[in-house]
């Protein structure tokens, strides 16, 4: 794993040196098909590429990273033409069809709006908080939203207390959001990530 890793990066490293520019992220930028191995990858454009993945699933269909991804390990071909495995819960995430996926909660869920701070909805197991006499499953599973920061690579429940938090560094925006009324900054979250991602741009290496 070591060795793969060290691989990649010396490839990563030498594509930086050689592309020192970067630009904003928008709609229109074209993100290159693979399974990321780390944060580093997706932010500078530069993941595995479907190629170096061994497969008997064939690569040609739409689902191919999704499928390789629901296993539990994943082959990949470095450069000296050696054939690693890698745990798939280990990987960031993966980018298909123009879209990125994050690893989260032993899920890949697609992020829906990609910036400085990402939006993504994610299936999380709930408890109902008793055991059932007649033996029925005492959890269900809920749909949630959640925000990652890319500038810490974490990840947050996407709620009012968290965006008081992740605004901070925008004094104007900050500001504004702390004036509203409870119920009125519950309304405009996702309008104010929207507004913070446009006054910080996400770069990504070109």
């Amino acid at each position: 794993m070591k060795k793969l890793i060290f691989v990649f990066l010396l490839i990563t490293s030498v594509a930086g040196r050689a592309q020192q520019d970067s630009i904003a992220y928008s709609h229109e930028f074209d993100f290159k098909e693979g399974v990321y191995l780390t944060y580093y990858q997706f932010k500078h454009n530069l993941p595995i590429p479907v190629s170096a993945i061994v497969s008997s699933y064939p690569k040609t269909q739409l689902d191919f990273l999704t499928e390789v991804t629901d296993q539990k390990f994943i082959e990949i071909k470095d450069a000296a033409g050696n054939t690693q495995k890698v745990e798939s819960s280990t990987l960031w995430g993966y980018c298909r069809n123009r879209s990125v996926y994050v690893n989260f909660n032993k899920q890949f869920n697609k992020l829906n709006t990609i910036g400085t701070l990402c939006y993504f909805t994610s299936s999380v197991t709930c408890s109902t908080g008793m055991p059932d006499p007649m033996g029925m499953p005492s959890t269900y599973e809920e749909l949630r939203q959640f925000v990652y920061d890319t500038k810490t690579n974490k990840v947050y429940d996407f709620n009012v207390k968290n965006m008081e938090e992740l605004l901070k560094n925008d004094e104007e925006l900050y500001n504004k959001f702390m004036a509203m009324k409870k119920r009125e900054k519950a309304d405009v979250i996702f309008v104010l990530l929207r507004k913070y991602n446009e006054r910080h741009p996400f770069y990504i290496l070109k």
